[in-house]
């Protein structure tokens, strides 16, 4: 879910003078479809991102429309039971879980905290979204140590989540796999950034999806790239030297992962060599090369896609 494009393409439509629905998971118990944080933008003629699909989707999607058509801005919170023998707040389906949700209508005085919401996204600074009865607000610079929260008294509640704090990945080479795994993490919901020491590079110019493309020098990589679990950095320069160059400057960074495009022969001479300047076995052996799952991809694309599945395994995989 890329939520970033999903608030500046809100964004336009605020700014167009047209009004958008919000529909947020604000809390979840037992077994249903999707997460706290999930969230569908209900558009005049659009619809983005899912709140789990099914039933439950269907009606709130009914009621936004509805919402869209009065000539008024307010929030609503809904909740509904997915069980058979629910009496009350029904949602028709039998997962017997329990959600609750909450529908935002913003229009034009929205626009400025929405523009605050995109701009955490696409420079991934750290901020607070919250929702409560009287409508959304962003506070920059802020997170609390729970990524989502709920919480309700008698007719009040509020409901707030960090924003800004995605997932980041590093991609070291700004070629061909470069370019397409870029498009694939981008949909994915990562904020990019692409480093390369080559200038007017096509690949980096036809680059429409990182958030940041640098030309630097590799000797200067380690300056940045930062630390943190949130962190992701993927090696495929020129060529093995460069590669080996930035292995060595980055490999006792603390990352969530590390991987380096090579063949099986290219990464045996690269590690050697790391060994003989006394890098641990430790840490080479923390980096994923060759990189990406195994399913024999050959064109760029096709390794994109092992690169992006191996990612998404580590990211969803508890250390």
């Amino acid at each position: 879910m890329n939520e970033e494009h999903y608030w500046k393409t809100t964004l336009t439509e605020l700014e167009q003078g047209k009004r958008v629905v919000l529909v947020v998971i604000i809390e979840r118990k037992g077994s249903a479809p999707n997460v706290p944080g999930a969230k569908m933008f209900v558009m005049e003629n659009n619809v983005l991102g899912t709140i789990g699909g099914g039933n439950s989707e269907h009606k709130l999607l009914n009621k936004a429309r509805e919402l869209l058509k009065e000539n008024k801005l307010f929030v609503e919170k809904v909740h509904m039971e997915h069980s058979e023998e629910a009496l009350e707040d029904s949602s028709g389906m039998i997962c017997s879980g329990s959600q609750t949700f909450a529908l935002a209508t913003l229009g034009e005085r929205d626009t400025p905290k929405v523009m605050e919401i995109w701009e955490s996204y696409n420079k991934a600074q750290p901020g607070l979204l919250i929702i409560n009865e009287k409508g959304i607000s962003f506070e920059s610079d802020r997170i609390t140590t729970q990524n989502h929260s709920f919480s309700e008294q008698y007719t009040t509640w509020r409901y707030q989540e960090n924003i800004g704090t995605q997932d980041r990945l590093f991609i070291v080479g700004g070629g061909h796999v470069s370019l397409a795994l870029s498009c694939i993490m981008e949909f994915l919901g990562f904020h990019i950034t692409v480093f390369d020491d080559r200038k007017d590079l096509p690949t980096l110019k036809a680059n429409v999806y990182a958030n940041v493309i640098k030309t630097v020098s590799y000797e200067d990589i380690a300056t940045y790239i930062p630390e943190g679990e949130n962190v992701y950095v993927a090696i495929m320069t020129f060529g093995h030297l460069s590669d080996e160059q930035v292995l060595e400057k980055l490999i006792t960074k603390k990352c969530r992962y590390f991987g380096m495009l090579a063949s099986s022969k290219k990464k045996q001479q690269v590690f050697k060599n790391l060994e003989e300047k006394g890098i641990s076995k430790e840490y080479l052996d923390s980096v994923h090369s060759p990189i990406g799952v195994r399913i024999k991809s050959h064109t760029p694309e096709e390794i994109a896609i092992s690169i992006a599945a191996e990612i998404i395994q580590v990211k969803n995989t508890e250390k």
